[in-house]
């Protein structure tokens, strides 16, 4: 047996046998002999002493006592109580979200009035016997306070996407060294959940629940009565919003026809479930839009007929953006026309406006709580036939789109911050049908993240390029074509973003085909291998 261990996966090779029809659990029995000496660099915890398996639940959980109603941590009158000069809190290490830690120092706080409290962090669940008065334990043993889907994850460049609930309770059990158990709500977006039977962390029915419950010493039961409703509003599971994007929209050519002849329906058909049921979905508008304005000199012009606006709508388009070499391909009239349609079917924009101000103000969404801002800029190299796309940035008298200028940008994120929970940067630039990403890219993307964006979403090449992981954010460089004829590989991903108050959760891709008339819809088995395999090269490829 020959192993080869990497930054992202451990690849085990016996002969005669194709790695990738090994079982999960076979691949386990497979590196029981080498596990003394080697460990998954990215997931320390997997080489770790197993833990006490958590509780699953795939039918109904614990019911948790009424709570009070998300929010700030309201003060209680806490009972008389014999309390000692100090009283020592537990706490798991490495389980808890940064918003937990957050709400449990707040009722903390409260509790410090009655109680002098020292915290103790623990990791792995196993807390010595008399190291803690209070504390807080992966089982229903004690007072219930939170339950929270558990990820079974793996580096996000592993081949491995799936597996039934029974493979996941064997997991849970006896370990595994090729994956990370964990809360989903600390998963990191280097990281990816397996789903099971089918299901993501998020989805209803999820079979993997872990309840925790609070412990106390016999004489501390009065301050653990006192501390679980607070801790149940501390510790209830964030929502995660749902974010799709895809890549370059051009209604245009067929699907253009298909529009003016009344088919509003048909360009997203195939993949309209895919773009309503996220919370939010954006995409990049590749043309103009309307009746009016004059083609602009340069080598391809394209206008989607005002039908389209109603058309993305439908799909289940929130936002998109203008920051491309083709919202002006009909002047500025065009540009202002487009808009105009796009605002009354009830889309947001962002990118191009009337003037410098309106390109480069954020389009602000709210929802599930949180409020996000979009910027989005473009910067492209000049055309063969000579036609420069800087001529259309914007100034303070003219309309136009936001040109990528690091500077620029990172001072619009800065102010962005200010007002919203998470900035995300969409990014037309790059070279044509060229993987890697281009200089002036690179430098537009790395200055939105030290600026403070938690995210940047890539277009222009027509072809998929690489994603980063880095500690202030995500770069997605390039998603390719989405809906657009004749322009490039029919290879495309629609990505699938889940987002709190702390960033970017995790993310994942839906492969996507697109058809000779620039018709989308969902891959087949052996096209989403291929578009999956490519996305994985790309990220491993790509690591900082």
């Amino acid at each position: 047996m020959r192993a080869r261990i990497g930054a992202h996966r451990i690849i085990a090779l016996m002969p005669g046998r194709d790695p990738h029809t090994f079982t999960p659990a076979s691949w386990a029995r497979i590196v029981t002999s080498i596990l003394g000496i080697l460990c998954l660099p990215m997931l320390p915890t997997a080489c770790a002493a197993p833990r006490e398996a958590p509780l699953l639940h795939s039918i109904t959980p614990t019911q948790l006592p009424a709570s009070p109603t998300p929010g700030p941590a309201t003060e209680r009158s806490i009972p008389a109580s014999p309390s000692p000069a100090s009283v020592i809190l537990g706490l798991p290490g490495e389980q808890l979200a940064p918003h937990h830690t957050r709400g449990i120092s707040s009722c903390s706080r409260q509790l410090s009035r009655v109680w002098e409290l020292q915290v103790r962090k623990y990791d792995n669940g196993a807390l010595l016997a008399g190291a803690a008065d209070v504390w807080l334990a992966p089982d229903e043993k004690g007072l219930p306070v939170a339950q929270w889907p558990i990820a079974l994850a793996v580096p996000f460049a592993s081949d491995w996407r799936e597996l039934t609930f029974e493979e996941a309770q064997r997991i849970m059990t006896e370990g595994s060294p090729f994956v990370a158990v964990m809360p989903w709500e600390v998963l990191k977006p280097s990281l990816r959940s397996l789903r099971v039977d089918g299901l993501h962390p998020s989805d209803p029915g999820y079979p993997l629940v872990e309840t925790w419950s609070l412990h106390a010493r016999p004489g501390f039961e009065a301050l653990a009565q006192a501390f679980s409703p607070c801790l149940q509003t501390a510790l209830a599971p964030e929502p995660a919003l749902h974010l799709a994007a895809v890549g370059d929209v051009m209604l245009d050519r067929s699907l253009g026809e298909q529009l003016r002849a009344g088919d509003l329906a048909y360009p997203f058909a195939a993949v309209q479930p895919l773009l309503t049921a996220p919370d939010l979905t954006i995409g990049n508008l590749e043309s103009g839009l309307g009746m009016g304005g004059r083609p602009e000199d340069k080598g391809y012009v394209f206008r989607a007929p005002p039908e389209a606006a109603s058309a993305l709508a439908q799909a289940g388009f929130d936002l998109l953006t203008l920051a491309n070499n083709h919202a002006m391909d009909y002047g500025a009239e065009g540009l202002l026309e487009a808009l105009q349609w796009l605002h009354a079917a009830g889309l947001a924009t962002s990118g191009a406006g009337e003037n410098a101000e309106a390109a480069h103000r954020p389009a602000m969404l709210q929802v599930q709580g949180l409020k996000l801002a979009f910027l989005a800029y473009v910067d492209v190299p000049v055309e063969v036939r000579g036609f420069d796309a800087r001529r259309w940035q914007a100034t303070a008298e003219r309309p136009g789109v936001a040109w990528a200028e690091p500077a620029r940008i990172q001072s619009d994120v800065q102010a962005a911050s200010r007002q919203a929970d998470a900035v995300i940067v969409l990014l037309h630039s790059g070279y044509e049908y060229v993987p890697q990403p281009s200089p002036p890219q690179q430098a537009a993307a790395q200055a939105a993240l030290e600026a403070g964006a938690a995210l940047v979403i890539g277009h222009h090449a027509h072809v998929l390029q690489p994603i980063e992981f880095h500690e202030e954010g995500l770069i997605v460089y390039g998603l390719g074509n989405f809906a657009f004829e004749d322009a490039g590989p029919p290879m495309s991903a629609i990505l699938n973003v889940w987002l709190d108050a702390d960033g970017v959760r995790e993310i994942g891709f839906t492969p996507i085909w697109i058809e000779a008339d620039g018709r989308p819809r969902p891959a087949t088995p052996e096209e989403a291998r291929a578009i999956h395999a490519r996305l994985q090269e790309m990220a491993q490829e790509s690591q900082p």
